[in-house]
C-alpha cells in the first residue's frame, strides 16, 4: 500500500511538471496564431485572418483535448487500468468534434487555406517548444 502511495506521489509530480512544460507552450500558441492571423489579414484578406482564428481556436481546443487524454492514458497504463475501451470512446469523440468543427466551418464559409493555416499554428507552435526544450536541456548536460 505504501508503495503504490508513493507511485502516485510520484506520478502526481511529473503530472505538475508535464502541465507546467505544456503551459509555457500554450502562450506561444496563441501568439503565433494571432501573429499569423494579422499578417494573414492584412496582406492576403480579412476573411483569410478570421478563417485562421477559427482555425488556430479549433487547432487549440483539439490540442488540449489530445493532450489531457494522453496524461489520463498514460496514468491509467502505470497503474495497469489502462485495457478498457474508454480511450477509444473519448478518441473518437475528438476526433467527432475535430471534423464536425472543420465541416461547420467550411459550410459557413470560412476560407480553406486560412483554416488549414490557423490549424499548423499549433502543431508548429508545440514542434518549436519541444525544440527548444531538448536543445536547453541538452546544452545544461554539456556544461
Amino acid at each position: 500500500m505504501a508503495r503504490l502511495l508513493s507511485r502516485q506521489k510520484q506520478i502526481k509530480k511529473s503530472e505538475v511538471k508535464s502541465n507546467l512544460d505544456r503551459d509555457f507552450a500554450l502562450p506561444l500558441m496563441i501568439g503565433a496564431g494571432a501573429l499569423v492571423a494579422t499578417l494573414l489579414a492584412v496582406f492576403v484578406s480579412p476573411e483569410e485572418g478570421a478563417s485562421a482564428v477559427a482555425g488556430v481556436g479549433l487547432g487549440l481546443l483539439n490540442y488540449q483535448w489530445l493532450y489531457r487524454g494522453s496524461v489520463r492514458f498514460f496514468q491509467a497504463a502505470e497503474m495497469g487500468g489502462a485495457g478498457s475501451g474508454l480511450w477509444v470512446v473519448m478518441a473518437m469523440l475528438r476526433l467527432g468534434f475535430f471534423v464536425g468543427g472543420m465541416l461547420l466551418l467550411l459550410k459557413w464559409g470560412s476560407p480553406p487555406m486560412g483554416i488549414v493555416i490557423g490549424l499548423s499554428v499549433p502543431v508548429f507552435s508545440q514542434v518549436v517548444w519541444s525544440s527548444y526544450k531538448v536543445f536547453s536541456s541538452s546544452a545544461q548536460v554539456r556544461s
